[in-house]
């Protein structure tokens, strides 16, 4: 068990490090043009203030804490600290800017993201959304907050009266294309609204904030959900794996929605699109 103690230690630590990783994110944003890179695929972009962004959290981190552990999506920090897998030892989960895309053309869906893990949980997180002016923090045990002021999930019961949000860029990966494009099929036609922000962080907080009543993801990583799934628990939400149970940060599949009965409509929606062999089939 993790005192109060410690996770009020590390976040104090680490609160200063976010509000500066935000102001690299800025600085970049703020530019007319960035050079981009591509990493797997033509859609698969990255920038050199991804790189500043996590190695400047890395150094920071290891200048005090040399023995915590990395999980980050780019890497750059070439150190023995990077790990695959979680462990019971501190274990920082970074995304320097989750949605690069939306970055590069100036869209104001971005964010630093980044939680601590403890004896393989996730005991705070933070997500700076400098280009909004949204700091949201969350503690384990302690609420969720937006600029510090505490936020809760929407009230929501029904799909019919939701607005979801789901990652339509998922449909570029051709493995995938037919599960999610029979899934956005189902959802769509039964929520009020189906929205996509192409920012899984910046979606995980909307749901936290109320501002969405439910989200789905599939296919993505730690970083994109380690802090969003602890705010969404802490303002009063409900976070599982897309077919029920617990929801595993080492494989972030997860519906997280304001009411469990919205949850469940959701999966229900879900499991029936994953039984079709066509869009549209019954």
């Amino acid at each position: 068990m993790v005192t109060k103690e410690v996770i009020d230690k590390y976040f104090d630590f680490i609160y200063p490090l976010a509000v500066r990783a935000g102001e690299i994110l800025l600085e970049g944003y703020c530019k007319t043009a960035i050079p981009v890179e591509i990493k797997t695929d033509f859609y698969d972009v990255v920038t050199e203030y991804d790189n500043k962004i996590e190695e400047y959290l890395m150094e920071q981190i290891l200048a005090t804490y040399p023995d915590h552990k990395f999980i980050g999506e780019e890497d750059t920090a070439k150190n023995d600290n990077i790990t695959k897998d979680l462990t019971d030892a501190p274990t920082w989960i970074i995304d320097p800017i989750d949605g690069t895309a939306n970055f590069i053309k100036q869209i104001p869906h971005v964010s630093v993201s980044i939680g601590l893990s403890i004896n393989k949980e996730i005991v705070l997180g933070i997500a700076n959304n400098p280009v909004q002016a949204k700091m949201y923090t969350v503690k384990l045990g302690q609420g969720a907050f937006c600029n510090g002021i505490p936020i809760k999930v929407s009230q929501c019961e029904k799909m019919n009266d939701a607005n979801v949000g789901y990652e339509v860029s998922l449909l570029h990966a051709p493995s995938i294309r037919d599960k999610h494009i029979k899934r956005i099929y189902h959802i769509g036609i039964h929520a009020r609204r189906v929205l996509s922000y192409s920012c899984v962080v910046d979606s995980l907080c909307m749901v936290a904030a109320g501002n969405l009543d439910a989200f789905h993801i599939e296919d993505m990583y730690p970083w994109d959900c380690a802090a969003g799934y602890l705010l969404i628990c802490e303002a009063g939400g409900v976070v599982t794996h897309p077919y029920g149970g617990k929801f595993d940060i080492e494989k972030p599949d997860l519906i997280c929605a304001g009411t469990e009965n919205l949850r469940i409509e959701m999966e229900q929606l879900i499991r029936k699109a994953d039984k079709e062999k066509s869009v549209g089939g019954n």
